[in-house]
């Protein structure tokens, strides 16, 4: 799980940092918009990514974070399978949906545990 955080912090930087070379890789027309909105995107992977970092961290009960981790993940499988569907992406972009799928049922996993020995 921190594996996954710290893949979904260093995703993020790329593509923040340098969004064109993540759009290349999906297969993404290139335009500043494009570019302006994979950056955006790739800000919120940040944050999400160390939150589920911190929270996997912390002494404490975290299990609204986690939670919260894991539906990022299952939206992330969801919008990107669509826009496969929809011929935005290129299929080599389904990996990178099966990774936030399975990371989503990991994480949702996790959160089931914590939360059974929260409430006993």
């Amino acid at each position: 799980m921190l594996a996954i955080s710290a893949i979904t912090v260093v995703s993020g930087l790329v593509q923040m940092v340098v969004p064109g070379f993540v759009l290349g890789i999906v297969g993404v027309i290139r335009d500043a918009t494009s570019e302006q909105l994979f950056a955006t995107v790739g800000m919120f992977m940040v944050v999400v990514g160390a939150m589920l970092f911190q929270a996997l961290r912390s002494a404490g009960n975290q299990q609204v974070a986690v939670f919260w981790a894991a539906m990022q993940k299952f939206g992330a499988f969801v919008a990107v399978f669509i826009g496969v569907q929809r011929h935005v992406f290129a299929s080599i972009a389904l990996l990178i949906a099966i990774f936030d799928g399975l990371s989503g049922c990991l994480i949702f996993w996790y959160w089931t545990r914590i939360r059974v020995r929260a409430n006993g």
